[in-house]
């Protein structure tokens, strides 16, 4: 009887060690090192849809680990052995890699936050209510609660920016976040972007000019009314207006004159639009106006910033609808090019 009794607590016993072999290997490898601190690479690439499996054969074959099956059998513990790797690529976080388990979690993570991403940008947006209302649509973020926070005084200040100057901190950009993103976290994506398009070359480029940051988005913004369509275009017309400004001269640009009217539909500006008085209409006042009339896109900064050297002074549409403009060194010439464009105007209807 007692050797019956022997037989089966034997036979338990080995039931019990066979169900717990895999928890006690598993328990061993969640703290087995890596070899992620070896790597010289910064990714690794490989067709989304993926298996847990696939990508622990993947690491092994690329000497991140030493055994995939022992990969496997953790993330089997975890109850992840069905996982699929919805990415394309895993950043090699070596920090973050030093265990099975730390490498585990943070594929995990780097898994779950590509779902959890979107993209959101903004551009041809008037103020800064319809840049908070594109930065969300995608997104957790109420378009309200950014609005207000991006609005508030604090906020301006602590960015080093007044309210006339505080559009030119808005540089139109697609970029990556998280959906459930909070708006202190979205004033940073935008704040890093601000830093990393003023880098130093640029900067250096506009304090060869003569001209502040603010000061050449204010004038990329006029340039980008002028010039939408032909982005090839926007250095000539940039060059145009920094002759004049060297020279003193009033910029007298069109845009500038329907900005301060609040009417941007306007096609043909008669002399009682030129002869309305703010600050911001370039036919009455000097130099640059305030503050920007749009939200230049990067390309038309760097229109700016890598203006075209020329003589011209004066340019007048082209008559045809080709978009392009013509360009006077003289007024007499200038006066033959307006002529010219006001009488296709009048063919056309054009009123």
């Amino acid at each position: 009887m007692k050797r019956i009794i022997l037989l089966v607590v034997v036979a338990v016993l080995g039931v019990v060690a066979y169900i717990a072999y895999p928890y006690l290997k598993a328990y061993n490898i969640k703290d087995k090192s890596t070899n992620a601190s070896q790597l010289e690479i910064s990714k690794i690439k490989f067709e989304s849809g993926i298996s847990i499996q696939q990508l622990a054969e993947l690491l092994e074959e690329k000497e991140v680990i030493e055994n995939s099956e022992d990969l496997v059998l953790l993330a089997k513990m975890k109850d992840q052995e069905s996982l699929i790797i919805e990415i394309s690529e895993l950043k090699v976080e070596k920090e973050k890699w030093k265990t099975y388990n730390d490498l585990l979690n943070n594929i995990i993570f780097q898994n779950n936050n590509a779902l959890n991403t979107v993209y959101v940008e903004y551009n041809n947006v008037n103020s800064i209510e319809e840049i908070a209302g594109k930065l969300t649509r995608n997104i957790d973020l109420d378009s309200a609660e950014l609005t207000n926070y991006l609005l508030d005084p604090s906020t301006i200040s602590s960015l080093g920016f007044n309210e006339t100057s505080y559009s030119t901190f808005f540089i139109p950009i697609k970029f990556e976040v998280f959906k459930d993103i909070t708006k202190e976290e979205m004033l940073d994506k935008l704040k890093n972007y601000y830093k990393s398009f003023w880098n130093e070359e640029r900067k250096g480029k506009a304090a060869e000019i003569g001209y502040s940051q603010s000061e050449i988005t204010i004038l990329a913004s006029i340039v980008y009314e002028e010039q939408k369509v032909k982005f090839d275009e926007q250095p000539k017309i940039a060059g145009l207006y920094l002759n004049r400004l060297k020279k003193g001269w009033l910029l007298q640009a069109d845009p500038t004159v329907k900005y301060a009217i609040g009417d941007p539909s306007i096609k043909r500006l008669l002399f009682k639009h030129l002869e309305y008085d703010s600050p911001y209409n370039t036919y009455i006042y000097g130099g640059l106006p305030p503050g920007p009339i749009s939200f230049p896109e990067p390309q038309t900064i760097d229109a700016v910033l890598n203006y075209e050297k020329h003589d011209y002074m004066y340019m007048c549409a082209k008559p045809e609808y080709s978009g392009y403009h013509n360009f006077s060194k003289t007024l007499s010439q200038h006066d033959v090019y307006a002529a010219e464009y006001h009488k296709w105007l009048k063919s056309e209807g054009i009123k």
